[in-house]
């Protein structure tokens, strides 16, 4: 080892020292000395991990992140990797449609809920029959009363 290598592994065990019981986040400067202690003066990545607190998973994130040496814009200025809010979805807006197309789409509306409506008082009617002539038949009480007692 030359003196520049021995210089950088005194400083990693410096920071390894001093940082081995932090949970604070590490540095950009510190992931990467971290990364070229491996690199370099291939330091076993379990020690590694184990003195500098962090987990396998995270070495090797920091690993693919610095091993080749670039780093992405938003890291090395200390943003967060995190994507913008996206923009809202644009509402799907209906053609403009006249006063005369409106009253008339309303107007067929109106029909169509008249036609259901009437239906579904003709069902109900039908049910009331049929509950009433099965009362006669059967001779049992199918309603329920009313009040509190049943």
């Amino acid at each position: 080892m030359d003196k520049n290598e021995d210089l950088d592994l005194l400083e990693l065990q410096e920071l390894a020292l001093k940082h081995k019981t932090s949970k604070r986040q590490k540095t950009l400067e510190e992931k990467r000395m971290i990364v070229r202690a491996y690199l370099s003066n291939h330091v076993p990545i379990p020690q590694l991990c184990a003195n500098f607190g962090i987990s396998k998973t995270t070495f090797y994130r920091w690993f693919r992140t610095f091993a080749d040496g670039k780093v992405p814009e938003r890291i090395s200025k200390g943003i967060p990797n995190v994507k913008p809010n996206p923009p809202a979805m644009p509402k799907k807006l209906k053609p403009e449609e006249s006063a005369a197309e409106e009253l008339a789409r309303l107007r067929e509306e109106n029909k169509r809920l008249s036609e259901a409506l009437k239906m579904a008082e003709w069902m109900n009617h039908a049910k009331d029959v049929m509950i009433d002539e099965a009362e006669k038949a059967f001779n049992i009480p199918i309603r329920k009363k009313s009040g509190a007692k049943q």
